[in-house]
């Protein structure tokens, strides 16, 4: 199924592309031959976009008619290109004044008045084919590569995976998303299946052959610039040559193609700032502590920095940070613009040790690793898991920063020299936050980040009214604003060119999802942007407002006694590892099962349970 919808996508985008940008370029190579002569103008009309002139003209001593104004044959009404040629012929034909036309030679009967390439409205064409193209071909590789290195492996239902989730979702410590939770839990199950097909030595994993673990740093510094000098070098062919003609047609629609060479400065700024970074510091060994990380134990160990000085460590603008990440890898997209993306599982960040020897330092640390994780896999190809180190040092000048793939099994070991616990000082941080978050919101101080971001709090004696304005959720509205732009304006510039027939339709057809995303992104936008919610609460009832704009969506008025409890419940997430931000809102459900929003939007779970729990002692009910 995934392949039959895969090809209707990559077909549909190559029919198209066959229909328009090919024959667009193959006629306007063509026209470059074309003899020049002139013409009389008929006849001239036009509308936004298109133009129409009908025109008599001589050549080798033969009369004939032509029709064509331009090198495509689409509508459009991209720029201004329809209303100034239109006025200009116009103009010509007043005057009676015959206009300049190019004739094919070897057949007389073809001929156009404006033989030159509009790069931006190609650009636009041949942009719009590759999306689909590439949608396609993602679907069709994805279908046919599922499972491919585990044939053995037998692919749980959702459903399946669901139930499982909404089991574990019951403990109130259990904060994984099911989306997380399908990935880790496949990852897992393709791991054990794995193990039963064929027993690999992790040894046999470059780099994992002794506890002195080296970066990526050499190979990270090779592909920045292989990067950076294959796209710059393609970037500027392909671009200088479509700009400089487009301009000199005020075709400005051409300006998008700026983008690639914009990418290509970007990608020499960051092979730069990789190349400065290991001339300072050279080679950075991570030694192991234990060897290879345990999952259920610890992994640790110290990075030895030969370049890194008593001074920088000392100086107060200085930071010094290491990160664990494991990470599920996956493939995504196809083709050239075929990429790895990743979702990370777990991640603890904190400042090591520092040991001064006589050549540098030693940053030593160890993490406590909780036991329900996957192992690092020793293959590494395709999906699969990994383990990562970093470490940061912002100091004076060059920053260090480099990254390792680490071995980690199931082993349970601990560190046998290290003692500095990063684990436990993020715990006692946690700990101490939380207990202040709970402090503040017992006493009524409800000046927290995390509280006050979408909401305004007002207390009067024993009435409290929550607000939730307008416009509040600005990242998500700007996200969906996008969307809608972008898909809105492919959707409308295709189907203002459309022409009757079966091409026609076939445009049409194909542009469905771009219409169903446009409008979609649009709905959401509008919701985001307008949603506001007011929340009353007194010791008697409590009154619930959610309005579109000025419009009421939601008006609720609940007795006290007939509330039953206050739950929080998890509505998103922002970031990913120790950058994440978990969302969430507290629901109120009365005694015949209904329930209804009272907050949102309040970020981390300690604060939004302290503030459930600060609600509910207020209202005198049970809150879970």
């Amino acid at each position: 199924m995934g392949v039959i919808f895969g090809l209707f996508f990559a077909g549909g985008g190559f029919f198209i592309l066959a229909e328009t940008a090919v024959p667009t370029w193959q006629d306007w190579r063509d026209m470059q031959r074309w003899s020049q002569t002139s013409a009389v103008l008929l006849d001239v009309s036009g509308a936004k976009n298109e133009t129409i002139a009908h025109y008599k003209y001589r050549f080798n001593g033969v009369s004939y008619d032509g029709d064509r104004v331009y090198v495509s044959l689409m509508k459009d009404n991209i720029g201004s290109y329809h209303s100034e040629l239109y006025s200009k012929l116009r103009r010509q034909l007043d005057a009676r004044q015959n206009v300049k036309i190019w004739v094919n030679p070897d057949a007389p009967d073809q001929a156009v008045i404006d033989r030159d390439m509009r790069w931006g409205f190609f650009a636009f064409m041949s942009i719009f084919c590759s999306v689909f193209i590439l949608i396609g071909s993602l679907v069709i590789y994805a279908s046919i590569t599922r499972d491919k290195k585990s044939p053995r492996f037998k692919r749980p239902s959702l459903s399946v995976l669901r139930k499982e989730w909404q089991q574990k979702i019951q403990d109130p410590n259990f904060t994984t998303s099911f989306i997380e939770y399908r990935d880790f839990r496949l990852g897992e199950l393709k791991q054990e299946a794995k193990k039963k097909e064929k027993v690999l030595d992790w040894h046999l994993h470059k780099g994992w052959e002794s506890s002195a673990i080296r970066s990526k740093a050499k190979n990270n510094l090779f592909t920045g610039w292989l990067f950076a000098a294959i796209f710059i070098g393609t970037s500027w062919l392909v671009t200088v040559s479509a700009i400089s003609e487009g301009l000199a047609e005020k075709d400005y629609w051409v300006l998008l193609l700026l983008l690639f060479p914009a990418a290509a400065l970007f990608l020499l700024y960051r092979a730069v700032l990789i190349t400065l970074e290991y001339l300072r510091f050279g080679t950075v060994i991570f030694e192991m502590d234990p060897y290879p990380g345990s999952i259920g134990g610890n992994i640790g160990g110290k990075i030895h920095v030969t370049r890194l000085s008593r001074d920088m460590i000392s100086d107060v603008s200085s930071h010094l940070s290491v990160r664990l990440e494991c990470v599920y890898s996956y493939m995504s997209g196809s083709g050239k613009e075929r990429r790895r993306s990743e979702r990370i599982r777990w991640a603890e960040e904190g400042r090591p040790l520092v040991e001064y020897v006589k050549k540098g330092v030693d940053l030593v640390f160890r993490f406590d690793v909780p036991s329900d994780l996957p192992e690092s896999d020793v293959e590494q190809i395709n999906d699969y898991h990994l383990w990562r180190l970093s470490v940061t040092a912002d100091v004076q000048g060059v920053d260090l920063y480099r990254q390792y793939n680490i071995p980690v099994l199931k082993t349970a070991e601990q560190s046998r020299r290290v003692r500095h616990d990063i684990s436990a000082l993020v715990a006692e941080r946690k700990q101490k936050k939380s207990d202040a978050t709970k402090t503040s919101i017992a006493q009524g101080d409800f000046d927290l980040p995390g509280l006050l971001r979408s909401m305004q709090l007002e207390r009067q004696g024993n009435n409290i009214t929550m607000k939730f304005p307008m416009f509040r959720n600005k990242v998500i509205t700007l996200f969906a604003g996008f969307f809608a732009t972008a898909f809105g304006f492919v959707s409308y510039a295709t189907i203002d060119s459309v022409e009757s027939g079966f091409f026609g339709i076939m445009t049409v057809l194909f542009n469905l999802p771009f219409m169903i995303v446009a409008l979609l992104a649009s709905l959401a936008m509008i919701f985001f942007m307008f949603d506001n919610l007011r929340v009353d609460i007194n010791p008697d009832s409590v009154t619930v407002l959610r309005r579109l704009l000025f419009f009421p969506t939601v008006r609720r008025h609940i007795e006290t006694d007939e509330i039953s409890h206050i739950t929080v419940q998890r509505s998103g997430g922002t970031g990913q590892g120790v950058d994440k931000v978990e969302h969430f809102r507290l629901r109120l459900h009365n005694r015949r099962g209904k329930v209804v929003t009272i907050a949102e939007g309040l970020d981390g779970r300690d604060v939004a349970t302290h503030f459930c729990n600060y609600l509910a002692q207020h209202l005198n009910v049970e809150s879970r």
